[in-house]
């Protein structure tokens, strides 16, 4: 018995000895990695691949295994709208390898202190073998996020490649507007019948207002501005207390959305009725027109696949 005894002790001194070694070795390469050159390799690797223009103050490690970059700035190429967060953590989670699953974590903070944490994960064997980049887990939760930065730099980007009609109204638009709310979204890759989750998002404080001194438009503050949705039984079905709505624009979501496998064949089939009143209607209304609308209303619907989405307007 006592040669059995000295046997495992030996043997867990020897495991803890290793154990100590690889911590040991790990804390040393997260404080003497060169952060400062991979930050301007990722920089510029970013900028090159998106056509922003990306800073980041201070770039290091974050336990165990990820990294944490502090006063990053992302601005068009002409610095006309720009994003500001005081810091992004990015991590990888080491229990979940050893259950076989990949799970990044990232943590947004905003200049308010708001925060934006995201997850997201996939089966290694999933990711290995089948090739299929699908996340089975997404999970988001916001409270108090600033999301003006990120919808002004989205509207300058998409007005590169906008119709010439409405090129110029994207890049006069400013948003504010902060994010609160959570969803989790389980996919079952295999079986999509038996995907669950929810999803409730809130934008409070919101306002959209037009930078064009020309025209007399009123600055929109939101009364609404909510996305709800549940998934179950492999369809997501959007509340239809979802949409936006301000003194002058009411916009409704409204539909269902259809999990297949492959993912790309999920069928889509979307509803947004768009109504503009007052200075609205009598500056823009017209856009509505060209595209489908009628006296300031418009009917949108997207059907099709994520794959092949198509897209239709009606008044």
């Amino acid at each position: 018995m006592s040669e059995v005894t000295e046997q495992t002790r030996k043997v867990f001194n020897a495991a803890w000895y290793v154990l100590l070694f690889f911590l040991g070795f790990l804390i040393f390469f997260l404080f003497t990695f060169p952060y400062g050159v991979l930050k301007e390799a990722i920089v510029s690797e970013i900028s090159q691949a998106t056509g922003f223009t990306v800073r980041v103050k201070e770039m290091g490690p974050s336990f165990l295994v990820g990294m944490d970059a502090s006063g990053v700035r992302i601005s068009t190429a002409d610095g006309s709208a720009q994003m500001e967060l005081k810091s992004i953590d990015a991590s990888v989670s080491l229990l979940n390898l050893f259950i076989g699953q990949a799970k990044v974590n990232v943590e947004l903070v905003s200049r308010n202190n708001g925060t934006l944490d995201t997850s997201v994960s996939w089966s290694i064997w999933q990711l290995l073998l089948d090739k299929n980049y699908v996340p089975k887990h997404i999970s988001l939760e916001a409270k108090d996020f600033e999301l003006g930065g990120i919808v002004n730099v989205a509207l300058h980007h998409a007005a590169k490649t906008a119709n010439d009609m409405i090129k110029d109204l994207l890049v006069q638009l400013i948003f504010q507007g902060n994010l609160s709310g959570q969803s989790e979204i389980k996919l079952a890759i295999d079986d999509p019948l038996q995907s669950t989750g929810d999803v409730e998002l809130k934008i409070d404080k919101a306002s959209l207002d037009l930078a064009n001194p020309t025209l007399v438009v009123a600055k929109q503050n939101f009364k609404r501005a909510i996305v709800k949705a549940s998934l179950k039984g492999g369809r997501l079905q959007i509340d239809n207390k979802s949409g936006f709505e301000t003194q002058e624009i009411k916009t409704d979501v409204r539909g269902v959305v259809s999990l297949k496998n492959p993912f790309q064949n999920s069928i889509l089939d979307i509803t947004i009725p768009l109504k503009l009143e007052g200075t609205l209607k009598d500056n823009f209304g017209f856009i509505l027109s060209v595209v489908g609308g009628n006296e300031g209303q418009l009917t949108y619907k997207i059907s099709g696949s994520f794959a092949r989405p198509a897209f239709e307007g009606s008044g």
